[in-house]
Formats: C-alpha cells, structure tokens, sequence
C-alpha cells in the first residue's frame, strides 16, 4: 500500500517537477540525475544551485525507495533552508516536509542533544551571538599585551578580523597548539638562508603577518579559555565537536550513516 500510495502522489507532482527539471542546463541535468555516488557543483551565486539540489532531491524519492526522512540536506543560513525546503515542496508536495534540511549550526546542535553522554557542551545552551563574541574579544585586546593588534588610535580596530580570523580557524579544524606550530615554523624560515630566495619586500610582508598571527593566537588561546571557563560555545565549537565525535566514535556515526542514505551540502565552505 505505502508503494502505491507514493506513486500516486508522485504522479500528482511530476508536471511541477518535469517544468522544473526542463529549464536546467546540461551539467544541472547530469547533477539531478546521477543519484549514487559523490556529486560536486561549482557556480556562483544566483546560478540554481540550490533549485539544482532541490530538483536531486525530488529525484532521488522518485527513482528510489528512500523516503523523504532519509535524506539530510544542509546549507549555511535559515533562509536557504527554507528556500530549500519551499522549493522541493513545489515539487513533491506534502512529503518535502519530512526530508531533514538544515543548517550546519540547527544540525550539529540536535546531534549533541541527541547525545548528551558523548559530547561536553550543554545542548541546553545557546551558542555565543556576535555580539557576545565582539565584547568577549574586545575585552581580550584591553587586557593583552598587544602591539601591533592594537593600535593606540584605535584599539578595536581589529576585533572583527581578529573573530573572523578565529573562525576561519575553527573551520579548518585548527587549535592554537597547532596554530603555534605553524607560525614557529614559518618564524624559523625567516629567520634561515633560504629566506635570501625572496624579494625584501616579501620578506618585510610575511614578517607584518607573522606578528600579526603571534598576537592572533595569543588571543585565540584566552578566547579558548575563556569560553571553556564560562562553560560558553560559539558555532563552530557546536560543529567542530561534532565532526571531533564523528572521527572519534564509530557507534555515533554509524547510527548517522543508518539514519541519513543521502546527504547533500548548499554553499559548501
């Protein structure tokens, strides 16, 4: 009956979705239609993507037995969930309300309150807003010894590209222990022979950023601890925690990999 009744309702949406599908380029096409196996979409913005993963999606339930709850579609903002989730209702119906579309951060924080016993933050806390995070930064730069990260005419100067920084960090998946390493080691190339193969002005380049970086992770590390004596988080602890808990135990991904059979990614960054 469950076979039946999906075909029939498919069959109810197939005019929204051949419409749909008509007006896609060819590599659009190819992306729609290859449902196994690793798929990438390099464009820009305002260039279909997320209509392109919408449409794989519907395509995915309509040549497959996958239901809808099966599937996990992640992106970086509320709005292109939405706009994610509004689409593939346009094409499917009722049934796109049961597929898993997301962002990152709403993904990660129901992981860890799924799993309390595996992971140290309190999924009844909030992460950190931008506001807190730029008070919380801002009071580092007053209470540090910096020189060349605050500037006496402007000590803030640098406190959102210092958070940005910190970010970027976190998202590659770097700690400050490993940060330090990196900058001892391009301290020690400056500092040898091999560092005469460039131009002075390169040199002079590289030594502004090597102190800008010494003072970077300076800040980062108290901005660790800080957070971890508040008991606090920002968003990307929430999802470095949880790829950490991917990594580390095998029973919780494999219940991921059970639960989810596709898994597709907007705006990957």
């Amino acid at each position: 009956m469950g076979n039946r009744l999906s075909q029939s309702y498919m069959t109810k949406t197939t005019k929204e979705f051949d419409v749909a599908y008509k007006k896609l380029n060819a590599e659009q096409r190819l992306a729609v239609d290859t449902i196994e196996g690793p798929v990438m979409l390099v464009a820009g913005h305002g260039t279909g993507k997320t209509q392109t993963l919408a449409l794989r999606i519907a395509n995915i339930i309509r040549k497959t037995d996958t239901p809808a709850s099966s599937i996990l579609a992640l992106t970086y903002t509320e709005s292109g969930a939405r706009a994610m989730k509004s689409r593939l209702t346009q094409m499917i119906g009722s049934e796109a309300y049961y597929a898993n579309i997301s962002t990152f951060h709403a993904f990660c924080q129901g992981v860890i309150k799924d799993n309390p016993d595996i992971f140290t933050l309190n999924p009844a806390s909030e992460p950190l807003s931008d506001l807190e995070k730029l008070k919380l930064i801002r009071g580092l730069i007053d209470s540090g010894s910096l020189s060349v990260l605050r500037p006496t005419g402007s000590p803030y100067h640098y406190a959102s590209a210092v958070l940005g920084a910190i970010s970027d960090l976190k998202r590659e998946g770097i700690d400050p222990d490993e940060f330090e390493e990196l900058l001892i080691a391009e301290d020690l190339f400056l500092k040898s022979d091999d560092v005469s193969e460039l131009k002075k002005t390169e040199i002079a380049k590289r030594q502004r950023n090597l102190a800008k970086n010494k003072e970077l992770n300076l800040l980062f590390r108290k901005y660790q601890a800080v957070l971890k004596d508040q008991g606090s988080f920002d968003f990307e602890d929430m999802i470095t925690s949880v790829v950490d808990a991917f990594k580390q135990n095998e029973e919780l991904l494999f219940s991921c990999q059970e639960k989810y059979l596709y898994i597709l990614v907007d705006e990957y960054q």
